[in-house]
């Protein structure tokens, strides 16, 4: 027999024979249930998911599918027609919401295509609304909003550090009319905030 496999099994013969001298199991007395070693840390109790309340009812009217029409400011400051669609559901547990978005801007050859994947809530530690957007231009950005009534303002977290572009970005979405939902962008450039853009979202309630 190998001999490695014979120690390992002489060792395991004596540990177990050293753990169970008698050959007998140490059971509590009847009707005493066994206490846990002294200083044992109690196990720790079940955390259940918090679930959906007011400030998740509060976001549902901007939890839409739809088109968007509107228009938005070039880099060298020009007006250009902008149009595109969104795709919006609840994510699972009904805490957070998500939208993919494909947006056109200008037209023609100089068309700009631009897709973004938007995840929005409550932050219940943070406190307040929060939104993360990612895009096909390889840049994520973190938003935290403002909620009145039924519009909500979002505003970036993060300075963006591109020359020659608003180092800020604020969206205000109005969904008073829910047939109508308005939006406008505006950008924070030499101290001051600039309009970026304006258009109406389309949609239905998801």
């Amino acid at each position: 027999m190998n001999k490695l496999l014979i120690a390992v099994s002489l060792c395991t013969c004596s540990l177990a024979f050293a753990q169970a001298p008698s050959g007998k199991a140490v059971t509590p007395p009847p009707g005493k249930p066994t206490a846990p070693p002294s200083g044992a840390a109690a196990a720790p109790a079940e955390m259940t998911p918090p679930k959906p309340g007011a400030d998740q009812e509060a976001l549902k009217p901007f939890v839409k599918s739809g088109s968007y029409t509107g228009t938005r400011m070039s880099p060298d400051g020009k007006e250009m027609p902008q149009k595109g669609k969104q795709t919006c559901k609840w994510l699972p547990g009904g805490m957070w919401a998500s939208c993919d978005i494909d947006m056109t801007a200008g037209t023609g050859k100089t068309a700009t295509k631009w897709m973004g994947h938007l995840v929005f809530g409550y932050d219940t530690m943070a406190k307040g609304y929060r939104a993360v957007m990612t895009d096909n231009f390889g840049m994520m950005g973190r938003m935290k909003g403002t909620l009145d009534g039924k519009k909500m303002v979002w505003e970036s977290m993060d300075e963006m550090k591109v020359p020659n572009m608003p180092s800020k970005e604020r969206v205000t979405d109005d969904a008073t009319d829910a047939k109508a939902e308005k939006m406008t962008f505006e950008g924070y450039m030499n101290g001051k905030w600039m309009p970026m853009g304006s258009g109406e979202f389309k949609g239905g309630s998801k």
